[in-house]
Parts: C-alpha cells; structure tokens; sequence
C-alpha cells in the first residue's frame, strides 16, 4: 500500500485520466455545470481541492466519475482510488 492519501490517490488517477483524454479540470467544471459563473466557482473548488490533495465531496466526485464514464463505459468508481502500477 501506498503512503498516499486517498485524495492524493484520486487525485493521481483523475489527473492521469484527463491527460489521456487530453482534457482538464476546465472541462470536468463545464459538463457539471451549464452556467458558466457556476462553471469557473466549481473549477476553483476543484482546483483547490486538487492541489491540496483532499477528497472532494461525494456530489463532485460522482461528477467527475460520471464525466469520465463518457469516455470508458466500463469504469468503476473504484479506478479514482487505485494505485496504478505499469509494471
């Protein structure tokens, strides 16, 4: 097991995911939110919760699962707090 924190841990594999899709947090913000002022304060709160490693609350990580569901039908919630390991 890992030393990490379960924000870091999902935080490692949501940014991993946007980075093969070559897409960002920006985007995650837009697909929660239609309003853009809502879009850009969600961002914020996102980007914050990234940089200091914490879990984000349950409502946005079930966003953020389900905006990378559009990209893998077959993901479970579970790959935000994997470890990966490309051994």
């Amino acid at each position: 097991m890992s030393d990490k924190t379960f924000g870091e841990l999902f935080w490692n594999n949501v940014d991993k995911m946007l980075e093969e899709n070559k897409k960002g947090l920006k985007d995650i913000s837009r697909f929660l939110e239609s309003d853009h002022k809502k879009a850009d304060n969600l961002y914020h709160r996102l980007h914050r919760s990234r940089s200091e490693g914490t879990n984000p609350s349950n409502i946005m990580g079930q966003g953020i699962y389900n905006y990378f569901k559009r990209f893998d039908e077959f993901l479970t919630v579970g790959f935000l707090y994997d470890e990966l390991d490309e051994e």
